[in-house]
């Protein structure tokens, strides 16, 4: 029957039973949208359940369902952490080249938080790193304290290895300190006075007081040495003792022979400031 050969009541009734039809469609949709998210939002917490008991059952008690189920979890974890890293550095990159006058507020909040959350990666980065750093040389300075009063019968190969490693670095490292007082020491030599600043000064009283220092130690350890060789029998002194006597002949004669051209040269004034006055 076309729409022309219908009563206008048959024609009032259809449009009803189509407003009808469209009313009952859109709730099914609603009902089927909401009982869809509340079975979601069941299988959510339902899975969240799941996920803490596992977290806190122990291992040996796990059954190889929840041992899949915790690999699952490690791989979802995984995936959204890379789609995450990859969306978050795709937008920061169209930001970055994105002109200033085209940002909206948006980007501008996103650059802020991105230098904010920069800083403090780099920050934790430092403080764990100085922490790593400041572990491992503690157990190196427990380890070397250990090995220090282990008796060396008691050394294992490796304590012995760590030993002349030890000895090692400490030789390298004092190698480079000593090359590098020297330099110091040699480019403080050239400069003017006018240009040395507060710190070089205070350098150079340092190394003339250790000369000093070092000079009276090495003299005085000379004439221990000396008066230890006088005493003792010939019979008993090794090639060094004899060595070292042939060096001190040696330098009192040559001393002996200054001291006299000195005292000649000395009369030799003497003599002509008398014959002027």
């Amino acid at each position: 029957m076309s729409h022309q050969n219908k009563t206008v009541t048959e024609q009032v009734q259809e449009v009803a039973q189509n407003t009808w039809d469209a009313t009952k469609n859109t709730a099914a949709n609603a009902t089927e949208s909401v009982q869809n998210m509340f079975s979601a939002g069941q299988e959510k917490a339902a899975d969240t359940a799941d996920k803490a008991g596992r977290a806190v059952k122990p291992e040996s008690e796990k059954t190889v369902g929840d041992k899949a189920k915790d690999t699952w979890d490690a791989t979802k974890n995984s995936a959204q952490n890379a789609s995450d890293k990859a969306g978050e550095q795709m937008d920061k990159a169209g930001r970055a080249v994105k002109p200033e006058s085209e940002k909206t507020i948006g980007d501008k909040a996103q650059d802020t938080w991105d230098a904010t959350k920069d800083a403090a990666a780099n920050v934790t980065e430092s403080v764990q790193n100085m922490f790593s750093a400041g572990q491992e040389k503690a157990a190196d300075t427990a380890d070397k304290a250990g090995r220090a009063v282990k008796p060396e019968s008691e050394k294992t190969v490796g304590d012995k290895a760590k030993d002349t490693w030890d000895a090692t670095k400490n030789t390298a490292q004092n190698a480079s300190d000593k090359a590098g007082e020297q330099m110091d020491k040699a480019g403080r030599a050239v400069k003017p006075e006018s240009e040395k600043t507060i710190g070089d000064k205070a350098k150079d009283t340092w190394d003339a007081t250790k000369n000093s220092a070092q000079n009276a130690s090495d003299k005085a350890s000379e004439q221990m040495d000396k008066a230890g060789r006088a005493v003792k029998p010939e019979s008993q002194k090794t090639m060094g003792d004899k060595a070292k006597d042939t060096w001190d002949a040696t330098k009192n004669s040559a001393q002996n022979a200054s001291d006299a051209v000195q005292s000649k040269v000395q009369e030799t004034q003497k003599a002509a400031q008398s014959k002027t006055s």
